[in-house]
């Protein structure tokens, strides 16, 4: 089973058993119902009863930790999940090295680095001993092929120009 770590239990809450935990991950929530817990040195799997979120993060409620006392243990320790209950977003994908195809100036160069603006991510590439920032987004994407590290691109009409002019 493939497993990939998610957060960690930072505290307990109320005399139950609830645990928050810090949750570092895009999860499938409504899909996991274990988590799994590092305990001497092996994964063992803790059933999940509850879980909501809360303003601290998540609350969990285990059916192996159903009191204060248990709960206590678990705080400070790393949670798993099965990887398939992990999000792979986008984000996640190393875009430095792979090759810009524009649609109408061709083989841009390959993506030497990668800045997030908060709005998208933005990609710079040498061209024509010039560097050319381009935003990452769907709607300029025609196609990806990861395997072969490549992005077909279709740049706003003039801003490759305006980079080739100006600079």
């Amino acid at each position: 089973m493939d497993l990939k770590e998610i957060g960690y239990f930072s505290k307990t809450h109320g005399i139950k058993g609830h645990l928050i935990f810090n949750c570092e991950a895009d999860l499938y929530f409504e899909d996991v119902t274990a988590f799994f817990i590092d305990v001497a040195g092996n994964k063992a799997p803790y059933f999940i009863s509850e879980l909501k979120e809360s303003g601290t993060g998540f609350m969990v409620l285990l059916e192996e930790a159903n009191d204060i006392g248990k709960a206590k243990r678990l705080v400070g320790k790393k949670i798993f999940v099965e990887s398939k209950f992990v999000s792979q977003n986008e984000d996640e994908v190393d875009w430095i090295g792979f090759e810009l195809i524009d649609k109408h100036f061709g083989v841009l160069g390959k993506i030497t680095s990668v800045s997030d603006n908060g709005a998208q991510l933005l990609v710079s590439i040498i061209y024509k001993e010039k560097e050319i920032i381009l935003p990452l987004v769907e709607d300029l994407i025609e196609k990806i092929n990861k395997k072969a590290k490549k992005i077909h691109f279709n740049a706003p009409e003039g801003l490759i120009n305006l980079y080739l002019e100006n600079k």
